[in-house]
């Protein structure tokens, strides 16, 4: 399984449980898809360098996971549609996933 960094930007304006949501659908699609979620890090509320969409601040989430190339189409499918998403990203992970000893 190839690794990956997913960052994206929820708008800032959305309540805490629909932002929660959000990542939770997520990380349910990656894993539904035969990925496994490494790690989650929730940056948070932070101002954008350009406006987006007329929002100043965005909240920012990254997920690192491991899993087929095909996740990401459908990642990428659920993004455009998902107005509350701003701009999300999916690259390689220059990090490699943490592998476990087989006894």
């Amino acid at each position: 399984m190839t690794a990956y960094d997913l960052l994206f930007i929820i708008k800032s304006g959305l309540e805490e449980a629909a932002q929660k949501e959000i990542l939770e659908k997520v990380k349910a699609l990656i894993e539904n898809g035969g990925g496994k979620v490494e790690t989650v890090d929730v940056w948070g509320k932070r101002d954008l360098a350009t406006p987006i969409e007329k929002n100043q601040q965005g909240y920012f989430v990254l997920v690192k996971y491991s899993g087929p190339g095909a996740i990401n189409k459908e990642l990428e499918a659920r993004f455009k549609i998902n107005e509350n998403v701003l701009r999300y990203m999916i690259t390689l992970s220059l990090s490699k996933p943490k592998v476990e000893a087989k006894a």
